[in-house]
């Protein structure tokens, strides 16, 4: 049965809060009203600068952003994605944001991905998906997936990422999810999803990729992974 997000008068919920250096951090749900502005932080920040859409030159196709966008807006309206507001001298600002989603055993997803560009970056999704049961590893008939992970330029080096991460159990633990699992698909984020103790189930060399008919460079170097953590 498909998990659906209750959403009523106690949302959006607070996850984790801490100050640093006379600035308040919120990471709590992101509520329908600030959807278009995670867009604009989405599109901005890791159309450009993700791994994969990178080297796709995903932004160069006006066709896959207009449906990476769609695709993320579909996501976002399910309720279960974090966002981190810096909130300084009496204003809210939305900074940084992880596109989630519960995923169940046996769902089919009927994603429309249209534009070569986003269809090369997806693809890589499938295989990295396709090369390990993230279900029996973890144990589990659901679990929270994510499909961005996102920080504005200039909040970067705070380590938001890794404690975004982080409020991925309690937010998993208050609907009786007990994992999580993603693909992390550059440096920068394997390193946050290891820092918030993520294990690796499998890496996918760009060279595999290549190899299953995706345009990317036959490098063995640059890499793919399949993270997850299984909460207790």
């Amino acid at each position: 049965m498909p998990f659906k997000r209750v959403w009523d008068s106690s949302c959006p919920r607070v996850w984790d809060q801490w100050e640093d250096n006379g600035t308040k951090w919120v990471i709590r749900d992101l509520p329908p009203e600030d959807d278009e502005l995670a867009i604009k932080i989405l599109a901005e920040n890791l159309c450009t600068d993700e791994a994969l859409c990178e080297h796709s030159k995903l932004v160069e196709d006006p066709v896959s952003v207009r449906s990476m966008l769609d695709f993320w807006r579909g996501y976002l309206s399910q309720r279960m994605s974090l966002a981190c507001y810096e909130e300084k001298n009496g204003q809210s600002k939305l900074v940084a944001l992880n596109v989630c989603l519960v995923v169940c055993q046996g769902e089919k997803t009927n994603d429309l991905i249209e534009g070569e560009k986003w269809k090369n970056v997806y693809g890589a999704l499938e295989v990295a998906d396709e090369k390990v049961d993230a279900f029996k590893c973890l144990g589990l008939d659901k679990y929270l997936y994510a499909l961005g992970l996102v920080v504005s330029r200039e909040y970067r080096g705070a380590r938001l990422g890794s404690r975004i991460l982080a409020a991925r159990k309690p937010l998993s633990l208050y609907h009786g999810i007990k994992g999580t699992s993603t693909v992390f698909t550059g440096p920068a984020s394997q390193k946050s999803a290891a820092r918030a103790g993520f294990t690796t189930l499998a890496t996918i060399t760009f060279k595999e990729l290549a190899e299953a008919g995706l345009d990317y460079p036959e490098d063995e170097s640059r890499a793919i992974k399949v993270m997850a953590l299984k909460y207790e």
